[in-house]
């Protein structure tokens, strides 16, 4: 008997530390959302805007294909943000409307990106790139 009442002890013991520490930490995070909330008025509530890529100075990166094409013709843009997965139209290569330009890597699905027009290609992405929604990915001119 006397086992089980050392056992009793330790338990509401035991008990007795949890909610100390639960009555702490409720006390400390509602002393720090005061505390908080005072600063409201200094700091601004929007984060600061990332540029786009389209804002972003072009720079040419290692690796890149550079277009020897003029850049003039009919932009061919991504409709959707994602990965260049691979490109299956070379620098120069004349396409006709509907041909595959590249491919995408959309939410681990394969998207085909394909000329709008007939025409030459100049390429403005390499593989691996990342591209937002209106990126222009190409040229078809």
């Amino acid at each position: 008997m006397e086992l089980m009442g050392q056992g009793l002890v330790l338990m509401i013991a035991g008990m007795g530390i949890v909610y100390a520490f639960l009555y702490v930490l409720i006390f400390v995070s509602d002393w720090s959302s005061r505390f908080v909330s005072r600063f409201e008025a200094i700091l601004p509530d929007d984060k600061p805007k990332k540029m786009t890529r389209a804002a972003m100075p072009e720079t040419p990166k290692a690796g890149t294909v550079q277009p020897t094409v003029a850049t003039s013709g009919e932009a061919v843009t991504a409709p959707v943000p994602g990965t260049v997965l691979r490109l299956t139209a070379s620098e120069g290569q004349s396409v006709a409307k509907g041909d595959e330009i590249l491919v995408m890597d959309v939410m681990k699905m394969e998207t085909p990106i394909t000329a709008p027009c007939a025409g030459t290609v100049s390429l403005k992405v390499a593989v691996m790139d990342k591209v937002a929604t209106g990126d222009t990915v190409a040229f078809v001119s």
